[in-house]
C-alpha cells in the first residue's frame, strides 16, 4: 500500500502500522535498564553500601536498624541500598572547615543586623 499524507488511518491495516512503526522508531534493546539514568545509580545489596561506605557489613546492619542510613526495603524483607542515596546521606554529615564556620558565623551575624534595624 501506498502511503502518504492523505492515507486515512482507518485505511490502514495492522501489518502497514508495524511497518511505520519499524521505519520510525529505532529497535529496543532487548534488556531493558533496571535504573531511569544508567550509570548515575547504582542499586543492590550490602556490598553496594560496603563499597561506598567502606563500613564493615556489621556496621551497615546496625545503623540500618536504627534507621541511620538510607535504605529500600523489598516487600519480601530484602533490603537495596542506592548508591547515590547513600553518597547524598554521607556529604549531609560532612564537617566544616573553622574558615568555613567563621564566614557562615559572620553572614549571620550580618544579617541579624540587618533584620533588628
Amino acid at each position: 500500500m501506498n502511503i502518504n499524507e492523505n492515507t486515512r488511518l482507518i485505511d490502514l491495516k495492522v501489518s502497514d502500522l508495524l511497518i511505520i512503526l519499524k521505519e520510525t522508531n529505532p529497535p529496543i534493546e532487548d534488556k531493558a535498564p533496571t535504573v531511569a539514568f544508567p550509570g548515575d545509580d547504582e542499586i543492590g545489596g550490602y556490598e553496594i553500601a560496603e563499597k561506598v561506605t567502606g563500613y564493615a557489613r556489621q556496621t551497615l546492619y546496625q545503623l540500618k536498624s536504627e534507621g541511620k542510613i538510607p535504605y529500600i526495603g523489598l516487600p519480601n524483607g530484602g533490603i537495596r541500598f542506592s548508591k547515590k542515596a547513600i553518597l547524598e546521606w554521607l556529604l549531609s554529615h560532612k564537617k566544616l572547615s573553622d574558615a568555613e564556620v567563621a564566614a557562615k558565623a559572620e553572614n549571620f551575624i550580618l544579617k541579624r543586623k540587618l533584620r533588628r534595624k
